[in-house]
């Protein structure tokens, strides 16, 4: 009986192929299969596939035109004989020797249908582990509800037969196919285990410089299928973790490979949008910053603030100094009741003699619409943390508008 399928995509990966096939060949579970789907590849990596399979009776070659590596998977989940199924990049490798072998008998000790492992990214030859879950977690049977992860299917093996029941596959997308196959697959497991042991290791790259305006497209139409199943089965974890990908990890590579004259790219953008924030009017960054017009946004901004008895800032470092120099020059600085920073440590306890108070502090009061004046992990931080708390009425401000009143003074 074959017990585990690996499922190996195969795209121009030459340089590294053998590595990661040996990785597999010495796994000490024997009963085990590696499928390879060559997508199409134009180097050596199908004649070296060949040579090793000459040695190894358990290493197949499937072959296809370029299709993409959702296509190729899905080949493979469908040649497999295993009674279970991990998925492996041609360009990535295993760890451990004893990995599947631990985690095939965790999944039939704890009678369930996915085990997951812990993880190692290797990036200029450097191995660093990165574990994705507790100690405590290990060897207990975990709820995905509870955890609701997108990320990593690599280091997970799959029940086939629970793949195919449910028609679980990869979308053809060039980008983004493995989170909605993931999510699913969770979801339908319901209940998983975590062995205590290192599967996989992912050679990091500089992916976001492989992006187009055809796999950004993509790209969204994953993003939208992922959040439209967390939106159905109320999966708020997963929900805004997705969302706050698109705000921020997702940003720079929409903006630079999205126009705002392109209709397909930009009617997926507003869709996700709208299932973000609830409305058609634009608001999240990477929508922002491809429609982003000075006077626009700054008519925009005035209004909110127009509108309101008072306001607060959150952020008290330079880009907060120069919403404050904005708002004085507007005559509405009056307005600004606090400014608002995550913790008191390091910070001043007032700026231009408005007193400075935690967030904590400022949930208490509730005292009007908040600015959210910070850039980068500072920005995302407190994304996060307003997200948390439930509340509603906040703005962040674009970054785009800081370095134009950054620019207007020098």
């Amino acid at each position: 009986m074959i017990k585990v399928s690996i499922v190996i995509p195969v795209y121009n990966c030459g340089q590294y192929i053998q590595q990661c096939i040996n990785s597999v060949c010495n796994q000490t579970l024997d009963e085990l299969e590696i499928i390879c789907i060559d997508d199409g590849s134009t180097d050596q990596s199908a004649e070296l596939i060949r040579n090793l399979a000459d040695n190894d009776k358990r290493i197949v070659l499937f072959q296809q035109e370029n299709q993409g590596p959702g296509p190729a998977r899905n080949l493979g989940i469908r040649k497999a004989k295993g009674k279970y199924i991990a998925f492996l990049d041609g360009d990535d490798y295993y760890i451990d020797a004893d990995a599947l072998e631990k985690m095939f008998c965790a999944c039939e000790e704890k009678k369930v249908s996915v085990c997951g492992s812990q993880r190692t990214c290797t990036k200029y030859e450097q191995e660093e582990k990165r574990p994705l879950f507790e100690e405590e977690a290990w060897g207990e049977i975990l709820q995905y509800k509870d955890y609701q992860m997108d990320y990593f299917y690599q280091n997970y093996l799959f029940l086939r037969q629970m793949l195919i029941e449910n028609q679980l596959y990869f979308p053809s997308y060039r980008r983004y196919q493995d989170p909605p196959f993931f999510i699913k697959a969770l979801y339908s497991a319901e209940r998983f285990t975590v062995s205590d042991t290192c599967l996989y290791c992912y050679r990091a790259s500089d992916v976001y410089l492989k992006f187009d305006s055809l796999k950004t497209a993509d790209m969204l139409k994953g993003v939208i299928e992922s959040l439209a199943f967390a939106r159905e089965h109320k999966l708020e974890k997963l929900f805004y973790r997705i969302a706050e990908r698109m705000e921020y990890n997702f940003a720079a590579v929409i903006y630079n490979n999205v126009t705002a004259d392109d209709l397909e790219q930009m009617s997926l953008l507003k869709k996700a949008n709208y299932i973000i924030k609830g409305s058609s009017d634009y608001g999240i960054r990477p929508l922002e910053m491809i429609l982003y017009n000075r006077e626009a946004y700054e008519i925009k901004l005035l209004e909110t603030v127009e509108d309101r008895s008072e306001i607060a800032i959150y952020g008290a470092g330079m880009f907060a100094k120069l919403l404050l120099g904005f708002l004085r020059q507007k005559d509405i600085f009056k307005k600004v009741s606090n400014i608002v920073v995550s913790e008191l440590k390091g910070n001043p306890s007032a700026i231009y003699e408005i007193p400075v108070i935690t967030f904590q502090e400022f949930l208490q009061q509730k005292r009007g619409c908040l600015l959210v004046a910070a850039g980068g992990k500072n920005q995302i931080e407190i994304y996060r943390r307003l997200e948390e708390s439930g509340y509603t009425d906040y703005r962040i401000i674009i970054e785009q508008f800081f370095l134009d009143l950054q620019n207007e003074l020098s």
